[in-house]
């Protein structure tokens, strides 16, 4: 048994997380207040300001300005329905950032079905040439 620093009450030891998965030592904030806290915390503007930032390179003022300057539409096919990616705890629809994954240039944003349709050609516009001709 402990005492959580944060309620005060008395639980048994698996109600709180260990400093790290090997260790026999433990946080002093019991699980429920620890998840408290960070749903109190949580700010999903703030965190797909941090997600873009870390993975493009771009903050979300950055994203908005390009997905206005594509009208509020897929860069490829034109629709304004993203279709797939959800973005914070209210599950907000939004476009994919498209990005060149040699050099890490962001391209555009892209609904759901371009964004794998690029991707299962690879990046490759040779293969995609190849897939025009076949259709046609």
């Amino acid at each position: 048994m402990r005492i959580c620093k944060k309620c005060g009450e008395s639980k048994p030891l698996t109600e709180y997380y260990k400093v790290n998965k090997n260790s026999k030592f433990y946080h002093g904030k019991c699980k429920a207040c620890t998840i408290k806290k960070g749903q109190d915390n949580y700010d999903p503007v703030k965190r797909r300001n941090e997600n873009l930032k870390r993975t493009y390179g771009i903050g979300l003022d950055e994203y908005n300005i390009m997905l206005e300057k594509q009208d509020g539409k897929c860069a490829v096919c034109g629709t304004t329905e993203p279709k797939g990616r959800q973005s914070g705890r209210g599950k907000v629809e939004c476009f994919y950032v498209d990005h060149n994954h040699t050099t890490g240039e962001v391209r555009g944003l892209l609904c759901n079905a371009c964004n794998r349709a690029i991707g299962n050609f690879q990046d490759d516009p040779n293969i995609i040439r190849k897939a025009i001709a076949y259709l046609s």
